[in-house]
């Protein structure tokens, strides 16, 4: 059994679909079990807040291995030492985490160090009697973070952004779906971090060409301050300071160098090469017409 937290997001939803499809038994943590999430009858739907331990027990019991989403608050520490000591009483084998590039290089922002420092709690709870075993993926930014684009696209024929110029090598949060169902579902892959990105480092500019070019239509991209992104970013539902903090980083030449490397690590952990941000793109036309 593999119990997965964080379901409901872009990743979650993507590792529960690829581990139904690998024919593995799945369990959904969400905070409404009430709702219909889509999931399918094979999904088991249960509860649980990793703001608290106790919540937690009856969903992990029987559970193998669970892949860990806990977000890029500053709770994100706390849930993920909660949710791996209640994984060690209930005798789970081993956690996927998802975490972040800045966890990879050490950078200092507010949301690196929070994975960072959530890390080290799953890692230091790993060490106890029961302790799980863990792997870390850590990604940099998703093709996906294009949806943000889609309401002016449709309505203006433009896209407002932060960091025009900056190369970064997107990866499809279908494939860091795919790198967790690989890590949880294989053996060897207990004690390693995994730096996985996309195949191709491209800027805003030219992710907005290949977009215009599969529209059909000119697209305007126009430069605006991050705050601005910032608080479009809020009005879709994401954590603003995450936003903000991401987009500053994309600011610092350290950081560039590193969003900007195209790593073998994905195919080498998957065995097949990750998926183009044209690929995304083709596959989500729909939310920008």
């Amino acid at each position: 059994m593999i119990l997965v937290v964080g379901a409901t997001g872009v990743v979650g939803r993507e590792v529960v679909a690829q581990l139904v499809e690998a024919g593995q038994e799945v369990r959904a943590l969400v905070r409404d079990p009430g709702r219909d999430h889509g999931f399918g009858g094979e999904v088991k739907v249960v509860s649980g807040d990793l703001g608290s331990v106790a919540t937690l027990t009856a969903a992990l019991t029987g559970v193998d291995s669970a892949f860990l989403l806990s977000g890029g608050g500053p709770e994100t520490p706390l849930h993920d030492a909660n949710f791996a000591a209640a994984a060690a009483q209930a005798g789970v084998r081993h956690v996927v985490k998802l975490s972040i590039i800045g966890a990879e290089y050490g950078f200092t922002d507010l949301v690196s160090t929070w994975h960072l420092a959530g890390e080290r709690a799953v890692r230091q709870i790993g060490q106890w009697p029961n302790g799980p075993q863990w792997t870390f993926l850590r990604p940099g930014e998703f093709s996906s973070n294009a949806r943000l684009w889609a309401v002016p696209v449709r309505e203006r024929g433009a896209v407002f952004w932060s960091q025009v110029d900056v190369k970064v090598a997107v990866i499809d949060p279908r494939d860091v779906a795919a790198a967790a169902v690989t890590a949880l579902t294989t053996p060897g892959h207990e004690g390693k971090t995994y730096r996985i990105g996309g195949p191709r480092a491209l800027d805003v500019r030219e992710r907005v060409d290949i977009l215009s070019a599969a529209l059909g239509k000119p697209l305007k991209l126009i430069e605006v301050p991050i705050a601005d992104v910032a608080d479009a970013a809020a009005r879709a539902g994401r954590q603003k300071l995450v936003v903000e903090t991401t987009m500053s980083n994309l600011g610092r030449p350290e950081f560039q160098e590193k969003a900007s490397q195209v790593l073998p690590t994905f195919q080498e952990l998957v065995g097949r090469p990750p998926r183009s941000f044209e690929e995304w793109v083709d596959d989500h036309l729909g939310l920008f017409r």
